[in-house]
């Protein structure tokens, strides 16, 4: 098996930039923008698809979009939450904040699995989950990169994505990161179409952090898919 922690089906993903993207047997799909709710109920792609506003739009976000979320997530016991978060380096998080923390309540209101975008808040994310997340099925803290936040994230209940782009720090400081993640806790994601640089599919990058980690690939692979799977599936 092959598992994509975080993916956007919508956005345009192809063979040629994902070769293995059709060996994919286990993935969690993600919107960025309200107008791809509907699109992403109708996809045919075999994924579990979660349905949010990223920080980036969350212009996006009213009174409307609240209701139609709403919805969805009534209709559709297996629609999950994302993405959603924060992000310093773009826009204002103090009007992101409202939004997430909306999505994060509705999230943990209806028992849902939450995909969270962090670039720069991992404070204000912590504190978010600690007051609204209880109630979630699963937090997956995408593209994950704080050692220093692993500890407080494990004892929320967090599961942390690892995303290729991460492949472009030193060998020791992406070696102590992943050596501080909880082995049961550790997903791989591509986060397709938007993938690093020099991406060729997810299972050599699963040989790349392996090899970090000092473990056989089919092992670490074994052991992903089986964290995703737990995660969607119980």
């Amino acid at each position: 098996m092959t598992s994509d922690a975080h993916l956007h089906p919508l956005d345009g993903i192809t063979p040629e930039k994902y070769p293995d993207l059709r060996d994919l047997k286990l993935t969690l799909s993600c919107t960025s923008t309200r107008d791809q709710w509907v699109p992403m109920m109708e996809c045919q792609v075999d994924t579990v698809k979660s349905y949010g506003v990223h920080p980036w739009y969350c212009d996006g976000w009213d009174t409307d979009a609240e209701s139609e979320f709403l919805d969805i997530l009534e209709r559709d016991p297996e629609a999950q939450v994302g993405e959603i978060g924060l992000d310093s380096k773009r826009g204002s998080v103090a009007e992101q904040m409202p939004v997430f923390r909306r999505q994060l309540g509705i999230a943990s209101e209806f028992g849902r699995i939450v995909s969270i975008h962090d670039i720069g808040c991992e404070k204000e994310i912590l504190d978010a989950v600690r007051e609204l997340g209880r109630g979630c099925r699963g937090i997956v803290l995408h593209s994950y990169s704080s050692d220093s936040y692993v500890k407080p994230f494990t004892e929320a209940g967090c599961m942390f994505s690892i995303n290729p782009r991460i492949l472009s720090r030193s060998e020791v400081r992406l070696k102590r990161l992943l050596s501080s993640i909880p082995s049961d806790r550790l997903l791989l994601e591509s986060d397709a179409p938007w993938t690093a640089k020099g991406f060729t599919g997810m299972s050599d990058f699963t040989v790349g952090i392996a090899g970090i980690l000092g473990m056989d690939p089919i092992e670490l692979e074994a052991m992903v898919d089986d964290n995703l799977g737990r995660l969607l599936h119980g």
